[in-house]
């Protein structure tokens, strides 16, 4: 052991050929890992991280995955902990396996919604379609590229040491984006798994503004597919070690047709009782600074009604999202035409908003719901479903005055 990081070199490299390994491993605190192991051509190198537990589990699919790549040999593997002290890491159980690619994009189905996660965007959600809709429209969303979807982006840092890149003009701040970054790079998958009705996925996301910078970082998807909704399950946990200043965090990021051009929400005081809700149908684009002070709509206090819809003004149809404990909701349409097509540049936005402070190394955890049809449906089913999940774990990152 040599300044804390624990070495392990194999006398016999673990595993033949894999595209998976795993680990089962104890530790009194969080740390990087790497593994050693063969490929086709040369030897690799790959970084990974580690939450403390006891007989803890992780597992990763190796870089290159999804494009193919395979490994042989894991011949050595190294721990550093992230944080001072004794860590007492120990590894119980190395193991390797095959896996297969699947297509990129993994959908769920019942009788009513197909819903589609893109593997190559750190499933993200690509696809949301209800059966019964009177317009025809096979898929809601907006996936033009990696920023679109619906997903996890939390904005951390711009402090020393991290470096800030631009985008759109602006100096940006440390953003883990699930689908990938502003240039094209895709996140990695890590691990995934599937049944009829849930879709786990496990994604180390792209920093958005930087080009082709994997952030030290973990994202987790659980979508649910019920019977009236759809149920979306996020956890996210930094490593950097980075002290991180309060932001707006998207919970999530949401974007749908231009074709739904109607946005409607609730901001009365009197939540659940069917008050009259608030219709916006010209709202412009949010990165505008001249348009972005409209966009902003904060909740009054009291007010648990917290969902939101885009809609078409022209059938009612659409599709909304309720996070509860939103503050504010962030709306608008970016070059609006009215497209149906689900990769059109133009696209309408919301992401309701909280003001929170991450934490390197403590898991962040919410849930929201997604449902399609009118308004007034939208409202029904969210009511019925209000008290799913509170989010109260969130108030763990409100930073407190000093």
């Amino acid at each position: 052991m040599e300044n804390g990081k624990t070495a392990i070199d194999f006398a016999e490299p673990r595993g033949g050929t894999f595209q998976k390994y795993s680990l089962r491993y104890s530790s009194r605190l969080p740390g990087k890992g790497k593994i050693f192991y063969n490929i086709p051509d040369g030897v690799a190198c790959e970084t990974f991280f580690l939450e403390p537990g006891e007989n803890a589990v992780f597992s990763s699919y190796i870089d290159g995955f999804l494009s193919g790549a395979s490994a042989s040999g894991i011949y050595r593997l190294e721990f550093l902990p992230s944080e001072s002290g004794e860590a007492g890491f120990s590894l119980q159980e190395l193991t390797t396996e095959p896996a297969e690619r699947s297509e990129s994009v993994v959908y769920l189905e019942n009788e009513r919604f197909r819903l589609g996660a893109d593997l190559g965007w750190g499933g993200g959600l690509c696809h949301v379609e209800d059966k019964r809709n009177p317009d025809g429209l096979q898929n809601l969303l907006n996936r033009c590229d990696a920023g679109r979807l619906i997903q996890q982006s939390y904005y951390g840092t711009v402090d020393s040491p991290y470096k800030c890149a631009v985008f759109n003009g602006s100096t940006w701040s440390y953003n883990p984006v699930q689908g990938g970054d502003q240039y094209a790079n895709r996140s990695k998958l890590v691990d995934c798994s599937v049944s009829s009705n849930r879709l786990w996925v496990k994604c180390q996301p792209m920093d958005w503004a930087q080009n082709n910078r994997i952030t030290p970082s973990y994202m987790e998807n659980t979508y649910l597919l019920e019977e009236d909704c759809i149920r979306v399950d996020n956890r996210f946990i930094d490593f950097s070690g980075y002290r991180h200043r309060p932001a707006h965090q998207e919970l999530p990021a949401f974007y749908v047709l231009s074709y739904l051009d109607q946005f409607t929400f609730y901001d009365g005081a009197r939540p659940w009782t069917g008050d009259a809700l608030a219709v916006k149908d010209q709202l412009g684009f949010w990165g505008d600074k001249r348009a972005s002070r409209h966009c902003y709509f904060t909740f009054q206090e009291g007010n648990t009604e917290t969902w939101c819809a885009w809609t078409s003004g022209e059938s009612g149809f659409g599709i909304g999202l309720y996070t509860p404990g939103a503050e504010t909701l962030i709306a608008g349409r970016f070059s609006y035409n009215a497209s149906k097509d689900p990769s059109d540049g133009a696209t309408n936005y919301v992401a309701p908003l909280r003001t929170l402070c991450l934490e390197s190394f403590l898991p962040l955890e919410y849930s929201y719901l997604i449902t399609t049809g009118d308004a007034a449906s939208i409202r029904r089913t969210f009511e019925r479903r209000r008290d799913f999940r509170d989010n109260a774990s969130l108030q763990s990152f409100v930073k407190q005055d000093d």
